[in-house]
C-alpha cells in the first residue's frame, strides 16, 4: 500500500505548454488508434491505458474525473441520437454507435483541462474551432472506418453546428470544475484515505 501512494505522491506531474502538448499528443495517438482498429475491445483497453497515463501525468483528481464522466455520458447520448436519426450509418445500415466510436469521447474529455484549456474564456473563438475541427474529425473518422454520414453534404454541417454548441460548453465547465474547491483535487488524500 505505501508503494502505491509513494508513487502517485511522486508522479512526474507535466504542467504548462509542455502538459498541453503532451495531452495533444495522447489525444491525438489514441484517437488514430481506436478509429484505425475499429475493435471494440481493443478501443476499451486503449481507453483504459489512455486514461490512466492522462491521470498520472496530467490529472486533475476528481474534478476532472467528474468532468469525463459528463463528457462522455452526453458524448456518447448524442452519437446514439445521431446514428438513430440516420445522421450516421455503419456501412449502409441504420444501427446504435458502435462501442469503438464511444470509446472516443472520453478520451477526447481529457483534453478539456488541458489542451484547449486556454480557449475556456473564448466562447465565440472556441465555437468556431467547435464547428470546424468537430466536423473535421467526423469527416476524417468516415474516411477511415465504416461509418458514413447519411447525407454528406448535411451531414457534416449538422455535426458542425452541434460542435459549435457543445465545445464552448465543454469547456466552460472545465473552467468551473477545475476552479471549484474541491478538497480531494489532487489524488493523494483520496488514495491515502481509501488506503488507511
Amino acid at each position: 500500500m505505501g508503494k502505491i501512494i509513494k508513487l502517485i505522491s511522486g508522479r512526474p506531474r507535466i504542467t504548462g505548454t509542455a502538459g498541453k502538448v503532451a495531452n495533444g499528443l495522447l489525444f491525438n495517438v489514441s484517437w488514430f488508434a481506436i478509429i484505425l482498429t475499429q475493435s471494440s475491445a481493443v478501443a476499451v483497453a486503449i481507453t483504459g491505458l489512455h486514461l490512466v497515463v492522462h491521470f498520472f501525468l496530467l490529472g486533475n483528481g476528481r474534478a476532472e474525473l467528474k468532468l469525463i464522466a459528463i463528457i462522455t455520458l452526453v458524448g456518447v447520448t448524442l452519437d446514439q441520437l445521431l446514428f438513430l436519426a440516420g445522421v450516421f450509418n455503419l456501412a449502409g445500415k441504420s444501427v446504435l454507435a458502435p462501442l469503438w466510436l464511444s470509446c472516443l469521447w472520453p478520451v477526447f474529455a481529457t483534453t478539456s483541462m488541458h489542451a484547449f484549456s486556454s480557449l475556456q474564456g473564448r466562447p465565440l473563438l472556441a465555437s468556431a474551432i467547435g464547428a470546424v475541427g468537430g466536423a473535421l474529425s467526423y469527416v476524417a473518422g468516415t474516411r477511415l472506418t465504416e461509418v458514413e454520414f447519411g447525407s454528406p453534404l448535411w451531414g457534416p454541417l449538422v455535426i458542425g453546428a452541434l460542435w459549435a454548441i457543445l465545445f464552448p460548453l465543454f469547456l466552460k465547465l472545465a473552467a468551473h470544475l477545475s476552479t471549484t474547491s474541491d478538497p480531494l483535487q489532487s489524488w493523494e488524500p483520496a488514495v491515502r484515505r481509501a488506503l488507511d
